[in-house]
C-alpha cells in the first residue's frame, strides 16, 4: 500500500495511507473539503487531488493559489507518481512511497527494466547500474533541496506574520491611547511600532544581502583594522546590555585580500549574535585574530559566555533563528555565504552553560590555493 508522509511543518512525520479502492483523495487545509489536512496557511482549502487509474496514483492540482509541485516542477497537468517522489503543496513538502509496485502498469515497467538489463553485456550493465545510482543520488539531493526550500518558505512567512502582528498591536494600542488622550500609553505604543519597524527594516536588508549573488570585490585591506572597526560598530549594543567587549589582535597580521565591506558585515553579525547570547550585566564577548602560518590562514574567533547553542546542525540554514520571534534567521546564513565566497570556512564550538566560539578562517595572501574566492551558488 502506498502512503504520503509530511516532511515539513507542525505535522511533520504524519503519514496518510493511500487505498487503491478508496479515491479520489483531496489534499488541503479545509476540514470540510479535504481528506488529508495540512496545517499550512499557504495551502489552499482544496489544493491537490490524488486518484488511482490503471494501477497507478495520479496527482492533479486543483487550481491552488500557490501551486502543486512534483520534484520541483509545477504541475500544469495530472502526473503519475513514482516511489520516492517529492510533492510540495504551498510551503509543505510530502514524500510519496509505494511499498510494492502497484497494478499492471507497474509490473510492465518492472519487466521492461529487467529486459533492458538482460540485453546489456556485463560491462554495459555496470555502467547502467552506476548511471541509475547517480540518478538516485541526484533525485535525493533534489528532494533535500525541496524540503529545505519548503521549510525556509514556511519560516519566512512566520517571520513576516510575527512582525505584522506586532505592528498591528502597536497601532491598536496607539488608537486606544489617542481616544483616551493617554499620552504615556501612546509613547509605549510608539516604542512597539518603532522596534518592529527597525526589525522589518533589518529583515528586508538581510534578505537583500542574502540574495546578493555577485562575487566579492577583493582588495588589499588591513585585517586587524576591519576587526577593530566591527568592534566599534557594535559598541552601542554592547553598552546597552552592559556587555564587556575585548579584542585580542595578532600584531603579526598585515594585509588580507578581501572584500572589506562584506567581511566587516560578517564580523558585525557574529559580534551581534554573541552580544545577544551573552547574559546582561556580566556578559563577555571576545574577538581574537590569529595568523596560522602553518595552514596559510587568517583566523577570527568570536567568543561569548552565553548559554550555548542546542542545535548547531541548522545554525547556518536560511530562516532558522535561535532568537525566536525577534530573529530574521538570516544573519549566520549571510556570514557563511560571505566566508565561503572568500574561499574560507566557518566553524562553531558550543558547550551548554559555558558559551559559544565561532571561528572564521580565510586564506592568507600567497598561500596555496588561497586568495581565490569560491563561486557563490
Amino acid at each position: 500500500m502506498a502512503k504520503l508522509t509530511i516532511l515539513t511543518g507542525p505535522l511533520r512525520k504524519q503519514s496518510f495511507e493511500l487505498n487503491s479502492k478508496d479515491w479520489p483523495k483531496v489534499i488541503g487545509r479545509a476540514e470540510d473539503g479535504a481528506d488529508f489536512l495540512l496545517a499550512d496557511p499557504s495551502v489552499s482549502r482544496q489544493h491537490a487531488e490524488l486518484s488511482f487509474r490503471d494501477g497507478q496514483w495520479i496527482l492533479r492540482d486543483m487550481n491552488s493559489s500557490n501551486g502543486t509541485f512534483l520534484n520541483e516542477r509545477r504541475l500544469s497537468s495530472p502526473m503519475r507518481l513514482r516511489n520516492q517522489d517529492q510533492i510540495r503543496c504551498g510551503g509543505t513538502a510530502l514524500l510519496y512511497e509505494s511499498a510494492e509496485t502497484e497494478g499492471r502498469a507497474g509490473r510492465i515497467e518492472q519487466a521492461q527494466d529487467q529486459a533492458i538489463e538482460l540485453a546489456f553485456d556485463p560491462g554495459e550493465t555496470m555502467v547502467a547500474v552506476a548511471f541509475t545510482s547517480l540518478q538516485s543520488k541526484e533525485s535525493a539531493a533534489r528532494q533535500r533541496r525541496m524540503i529545505e526550500a519548503g521549510q525556509a518558505a514556511m519560516n519566512l512567512s512566520h517571520g513576516i506574520k510575527n512582525i505584522l502582528q506586532a505592528l498591528r498591536t502597536g497601532i491598536d494600542v496607539m488608537d486606544q491611547s489617542f481616544g483616551r488622550q493617554d499620552l504615556e500609553q501612546a509613547r509605549k505604543s510608539w516604542g512597539i511600532l518603532r522596534r518592529n519597524f527597525l526589525h522589518i527594516e533589518k529583515f528586508v536588508l538581510d534578505l537583500l544581502k542574502f540574495s546578493k549573488d555577485d562575487k566579492p570585490d577583493l582588495q588589499l585591506c588591513q585585517f586587524n583594522r576591519l576587526a577593530e572597526s566591527a568592534m566599534q560598530m557594535v559598541q552601542p549594543q554592547a553598552h546597552e546590555r552592559s556587555i564587556a567587549l575585548t579584542a585580542n589582535l595578532d600584531e603579526r597580521i598585515g594585509q588580507a585580500l578581501a572584500d572589506p565591506d562584506r567581511l566587516q558585515d560578517a564580523l558585525i553579525n557574529l559580534l551581534l549574535n554573541a552580544i545577544e547570547a551573552a547574559p546582561p550585566q556580566n556578559g563577555q564577548v571576545t574577538l581574537t585574530t590569529e595568523q596560522d602560518e602553518s595552514a596559510g590562514r587568517l583566523l577570527v574567533r568570536v567568543q561569548d559566555n552565553g548559554p550555548g547553542i542546542e542545535n548547531v546542525e541548522t545554525l547556518f540554514r536560511p530562516f532558522h533563528s535561535t532568537k525566536g520571534k525577534m530573529g530574521t534567521g538570516l544573519g549566520l546564513a549571510i556570514v557563511k555565504k560571505v566566508v565561503t565566497a572568500h574561499g574560507g570556512t566557518i566553524d562553531v564550538q558550543t558547550l551548554s552553560g559555558e558559551g559559544t566560539i565561532f571561528t572564521v578562517a580565510i586564506p592568507m595572501i600567497g598561500s596555496d590555493g588561497g586568495g581565490k574566492p569560491a563561486e557563490e551558488n
